[in-house]
């Protein structure tokens, strides 16, 4: 259920588990001479050290954007739980106002309710919001496009049974496409589309954008460690603290793609920044043995088609690193370094190759730690999923 669980019960469930883990130890070591029991004793102690150690955080956890998000503060604050009813309030309030399917959405009023080449008012933040989703359009080559709205629709891969439409439909909804064809006016906060049947998707943008402002209002209440994650949009704010005082980077584990389990490619070490994964693997469907995924190029109306299996994206700004995952993945790899460069959020990247190689920016090879063993992507094609998943583990 959303929310944290009852302090008192958490406490004690864990005080029963440490006893437990132990008085399993100790028997065994007992059990054991010479350098198993050695052995056994190091591993008591490091459940010790680990249990007494840990910062436990103040955490919420809940159900929004169809994916599971949560927030957690490390800092000791008597208004830890309040600060964070305030964020999930906002991602509320943020959800209302950019959700693409929701027709009573801000954006969703926008989309249905405009007339070609008249200005229709918004909220000075949603004028604001989609200045800077059009400035990236074009600093993106393209490969990130807000106007796609009409193929997201047609495609509707998150629907129960989506298909491959017909040639002919896409055509005709890329016709209603292209940022060229949309203006903003920040001072008179409205928006004009000059073409029929434009709409303006912000699936690429929103849970990033939300993310930022939760970890903006946590820095204005002066929060100095915590961590924010809508649904892979991650960000880590400061660095991880323990209960005796010390202090070190956060620990990221990055899911291999197309695994039905976890298992981590490597990790990344973060301080006061944001990662976000971007991958065919999260919704798609099949068709004749055909994997249709919902990332679709603003360029073709059709799932993007490269080398890649996904694209984690790190940066100091929330908001960049959801947007330069998606157009780094629709992009290639061969222009994901052009566009990170674009934007100057310090942005840098974890590419996986289809063939399972990993590449990586030279500003990411000192904080990633791949595993030791040799990762491979294995896609199962017979496995229809649509729904979300978490694309990091944490330590």
């Amino acid at each position: 259920m959303p929310g944290s669980a009852r302090p008192e019960r958490t406490a004690f469930f864990r005080r029963r588990i440490f006893q437990a883990c132990l008085g399993k130890l100790h028997e065994a070591g007992e059990r054991n001479v010479g350098g198993a029991g050695k052995r056994l004793r190091s591993e008591t102690d490091y459940v010790k050290e680990r249990y007494i150690t840990e910062m436990k955080p103040v955490s919420h956890t809940f159900f929004l954007y169809n994916t599971i998000c949560s927030a957690a503060i490390y800092d000791e604050r008597d208004d830890a739980e309040m600060l964070l009813r305030e964020i999930k309030k906002r991602a509320m309030d943020i959800r209302r106002m950019l959700d693409f399917y929701d027709p009573e959405s801000e954006l969703g009023k926008l989309n249905r309710g405009h007339r070609t080449g008249i200005p229709k008012r918004v909220s000075k933040e949603l004028c604001t919001f989609i200045m800077h989703l059009l400035d990236f359009s074009e600093k993106s080559g393209g490969c990130f496009d807000p106007s796609v709205g009409p193929a997201v629709k047609l495609w509707n891969i998150p629907s129960q049974n989506p298909h491959v439409p017909k040639k002919q439909e896409i055509e005709r909804v890329m016709k209603q496409t292209g940022t060229s064809h949309i203006s903003c006016d920040e001072k008179e906060c409205t928006v004009t589309f000059w073409k029929p049947g434009m709409q303006l998707d912000a699936g690429a943008a929103g849970k990033g954008y939300a993310v930022g402002k939760a970890v903006e209002y946590l820095r204005s209440c002066g929060v100095s460690s915590a961590a924010v994650n809508f649904g892979g949009n991650l960000f880590v704010l400061g660095r991880k603290p323990s209960a005796n005082g010390a202090e070190r980077p956060w620990k990221i584990g990055i899911q291999s793609p197309w695994k039905h389990y976890a298992r981590n490619l490597g990790t990344l070490s973060l301080e006061d920044c944001g990662a976000a994964t971007s991958g065919g693997y999260d919704r798609f469907f099949t068709e004749e043995g055909k994997v249709y995924h919902h990332l679709i190029d603003p360029r073709t109306g059709y799932p993007a088609d490269n080398t890649l299996d996904s694209v984690t994206i790190i940066s100091q700004n929330a908001f960049y690193t959801d947007l330069l995952s998606t157009a780094c993945f629709i992009a290639g790899e061969e222009s994901a370094g052009q566009i990170c460069r674009s934007v100057d959020v310090n942005a840098g990247y974890v590419l996986v190759k289809k063939d399972g190689s990993v590449i990586l920016s030279e500003n990411v090879k000192g904080r990633f730690q791949p595993e030791e063993r040799r990762m491979t992507c294995e896609k199962n094609e017979e496995d229809n999923t649509n729904g979300n998943t978490t694309d990091y583990a944490m330590e």
